[in-house]
Formats: C-alpha cells, structure tokens, sequence
C-alpha cells in the first residue's frame, strides 16, 4: 500500500513537472541539431538583414545581427556581417573575431573562405561560397553553403549547413 501511495504522488506531482520540462526543451539532446536550414532559408535571412540595413540604419542592423536571439537567427542558421575590406562587423556566435580580418580565415579543409566571401561580394555583389564551418548548435564539423548579399560598403551572409 505504502508503495502504491507513492507511486500515485510521483504520478500527481511529477507528471506535471515532467511535461513542463519537456514542454521548456530540457529533455531534448539538441531541439535545433537537426534544424540545418535550407538554401531559401539562407537566401531570405540575408535579404531580411540587408533590408534591415537600407531601412533602419547601419548601427541598428549590425546591433540586432551579433544578437544570438535575434529573428536573424534560426536553429543553426545566422546572419553575419563583414566590410568590404574583410574585417568581421557582426555575429551573433563569434564576437571575439568582430573588427579582425576575415581574409585569411581557411576552413578545416584549407579552402580560403574569408577571400572567397569577399570577393563574391566585391565582383559579384552576390551569390554562394562553400566550406567546412562548426555547426554553433550541434557543434559538429559541417559542410556549408553561404549566400552572400553586397550593401553598399559591406555584405551580409547566412549558410546553411548539409548533412
């Protein structure tokens, strides 16, 4: 009897807390690990950051771009920012790097992405670079595909990452 009691009151007392939690994430290994975008994904978020600089101002957009909730960011998708000279402006994961040179940055593989994403913005003012970037969600090595959109004097870029 004593046994049944308490299983009742685990039942009563722990099933609601049981469902909070997992209603909150707390159970999930990783809720966004699978979460690696698409290419459209990746094409709008970029087109929704440059939007946000032609109408609210450089400062403002490059503010709501490092901020890790910001509606620029979704499961391992983000938006970043870099000058047409290569120096990081914005990004929500990597602070530390913002206002250094991205021109000599190589992926896991080599690939010199920095120049790559610089010059696709330099001579093409958009369009798509590919390498190997850490996944910020399930912290995996990943292939990425970046898309990249020039605005005036800089550009913003949002990848997705390929299974």
């Amino acid at each position: 009897m004593k046994v049944l009691r308490m299983l009742l009151l685990a039942a009563v007392v722990g099933g609601p807390l049981l469902a909070l939690a997992a209603g909150l994430g707390l159970f999930a290994r990783d809720r966004n690990a699978e979460d690696l975008g698409t290419p459209a994904v990746a094409k709008a978020l970029a087109e929704r950051a440059a939007a946000m600089i032609q109408e609210d101002g450089r400062d403002k957009a490059l503010a709501e771009i490092s901020d890790p909730h910001s509606e620029l960011v979704q499961g391992s998708l983000y938006v970043f920012a870099v000058g047409l000279d290569g120096v990081l402006l914005a990004h929500p994961y990597d602070r530390r790097q913002i206002g250094k040179s991205l021109l000599g940055a190589r992926d896991f593989n080599g690939v010199a992405y920095g120049r790559e994403l610089v010059s696709t913005a330099r001579t093409d003012r958009l369009g798509w670079v590919d390498y190997v970037d850490k996944d910020p969600v399930s912290r995996k090595q990943r292939r990425k595909s970046t898309y990249v959109l020039r605005v005036d004097d800089l550009f913003v870029a949002c990848g997705y990452y390929l299974k």
